[in-house]
């Protein structure tokens, strides 16, 4: 009879070639965990109640069968991705080839975007950087993988979470589609003209907060954030917040950074979905799934505000497929669209006004050439649809979008089970994707003058964009950010009061370098801090 050791060497073995390797399993990573302590424990018990070992010697033998079902199922494991997996014709480091985990102990410094920026500038446009995963900079992928008519699906990355699934994590196109159905009034033309004067009345006051400091250095990372978390809460739920008012930084924005900071380091979905479970190392991000939680039950037991005589919020909307039903607040996916809505109502509208005064307080000749363009259409009162076509406005916001997306290092995505062929590259199937917008920004090939911000290649030099599908900063396609027409008018409105009134400059010793090496990419972007001076404009 074969010794119980080589039978669970071969049993490892048959486990990887028959399941692991075949089949999607990163819900199941705890239930694989506990399954296997458990088989331990239960042999244990068996050889000593039944056969008769001693206890050391059952554990022992315990011991010495499951290290030999992990010997099996790992070597088989590691030999299959090394030698024989069909990602072997892409080039990327060794450790790559071996497991994702290799990616995520190089960003220590959670700078994806720049870790897999040197790693394209080394291997060229198809990078692999996990046992079953690639980095593309092809922006020919751009249209297959997010348009209309794309075969191409969301990967595992977004059941890190689930059963907490949003409208953006639901990898079900059907359930997606559902969803996006209930979100859609509350992004109408109507809806955004009625979210306008909430937009104005915050960008109004936030300008004036800014007139308190006297031309003297503000910290405008803190003060975006304040800025759009305020727009967030109002037009989400309805709730005032009041940081602008305040000017302080408030709990909810470390809550924010906190909860999302896990993602920073490209986990394997099911290692980070056992680390979340763990109440010491995923406390921070429950905390803030907590405060998401805790909002959205705040709106549901305060009611619409349109029937107190405000106006219908985003939650408005939503919450009227929840009709007649008793406690919405405790539906998952209610929950993870609240969540959904803090986290792209707040982080990336904050991220794109920073890295745009970043660039305007450089160049005060980019200022100027707004302030000249908004000034004759905003004579009296004005508001967004005044200043919707000022194309040198919309071309500075798109520039400093496409030089710093809002989703760096991109979105994951899976190919269909045939595969996907892009020019002469075959991308084979169920194989794991990203696409760095950030990378696809800065290449030369795409964009003329790549690191240089000028505005004007998206005005009078539209040959200075080489690829258009090389921008694609709220995606595109049934997939396409939702709240994208909002998010523009946010960053329209309130760049034009604040030019029309102030000169920026960098504050004295201020040179950026720390937004642009320190910021944190934990899908969003946390961002360094960024100090400014505003002075009335002369003349």
């Amino acid at each position: 009879m074969a010794s119980p050791y080589v039978l669970a060497l071969v049993g490892g073995v048959a486990s990887h070639i028959l399941y692991f390797n075949r089949f999607e399993h990163h819900m199941h990573g705890l239930l694989y965990l506990n399954t296997f302590l458990l088989a331990e424990a239960a042999w244990t018990i068996a050889l000593n109640k039944i056969y008769g070992a001693s206890l050391a010697s059952a554990i022992l033998s315990s011991a010495l069968t499951g290290a030999s079902f992990l010997t099996g199922a790992f070597t088989s494991t590691i030999i299959y991705r090394v030698f024989l997996s069909p990602l072997n014709k892409f080039p990327g480091p060794f450790g790559a080839k071996i497991s994702t985990l290799h990616l995520s102990s190089q960003l220590g410094n959670s700078d994806a975007y720049y870790h897999l920026q040197k790693l394209h500038k080394k291997y060229g446009d198809y990078v692999r950087i996990g046992s079953n995963d690639l980095s593309i900079i092809n922006p020919d992928l751009v249209e297959m993988a997010y348009g209309n008519n794309s075969k191409i699906t969301k990967s595992s990355w977004y059941d890190g979470d689930a059963p907490l699934t949003s409208m953006h994590t639901s990898r079900d196109k059907s359930l997606h589609d559902k969803r996006r159905r209930m979100w859609a009034p509350a992004f109408s033309d109507k809806a955004l003209r009625d979210y306008e004067k909430t937009i104005e009345e915050i960008s109004v006051k936030t300008v004036q907060r800014f007139s308190e400091f006297k031309g003297e250095p503000i910290n405008v990372t803190k003060w975006f954030n304040l800025y759009s978390f305020d727009i967030m809460g109002r037009l989400a739920f309805g709730k005032e917040y009041g940081f602008v008012d305040s000017g302080e930084k408030a709990k909810a924005l470390e809550l924010l950074s906190e909860g999302m900071q896990p993602l920073a380091f490209f986990m394997p979905t099911w290692l980070f979905r056992i680390l979340i479970s763990i109440p010491f190392l995923g406390a921070g991000f429950q905390k803030f799934v907590q405060f998401c939680i805790d909002e959205l039950t705040w709106r549901v037991k305060n009611g619409d505000p349109a029937e107190k005589g405000g106006y219908q919020d985003i939650m408005s909307s939503i919450l009227k497929a929840y009709k007649g039903i008793k406690n919405p607040e405790k539906d998952t996916m209610l929950q993870a669209d609240a969540r959904l809505i803090i986290v792209a109502g707040s982080d990336t509208t904050a991220a794109a006004l920073t890295y745009l005064f970043y660039y305007l307080a450089k160049d005060p000749s980019q200022q100027k050439k707004i302030r000249d363009e908004v000034r004759p259409l905003t004579a009296g009162n004005w508001s967004d649809k005044d200043i919707r076509a000022a194309e040198h406005l919309n071309g500075a916001i798109n520039e400093a979008l496409r030089m710093h997306p809002p989703v760096p290092s991109g979105v994951s995505r899976l190919t269909p089970p045939e595969g996907v062929q892009v020019g002469d590259t075959y991308i084979p199937g169920n194989t794991v994707f990203w696409m760095p917008l950030y990378v696809m920004g800065r290449d030369e090939r795409n964009f003329t003058n790549a690191n240089s911000f000028i505005p004007e290649r998206w005005t009078h030099h539209p040959e200075m964009i080489k690829h258009k599908d090389a921008f694609a900063p709220f995606l595109m396609g049934p997939f396409g950010c939702i709240g994208k027409n909002l998010a523009l008018t946010e960053l329209r409105v309130l760049t034009t009061r604040l030019l029309l009134r102030y000169e920026v400059a960098l504050a004295p010793k201020e040179d950026g370098v720390a937004l642009l090496t320190k910021s944190l990419d934990h899908f969003t972007i946390d961002l360094a801090d960024l100090e400014l001076c505003f002075r009335p404009v002369s003349g």
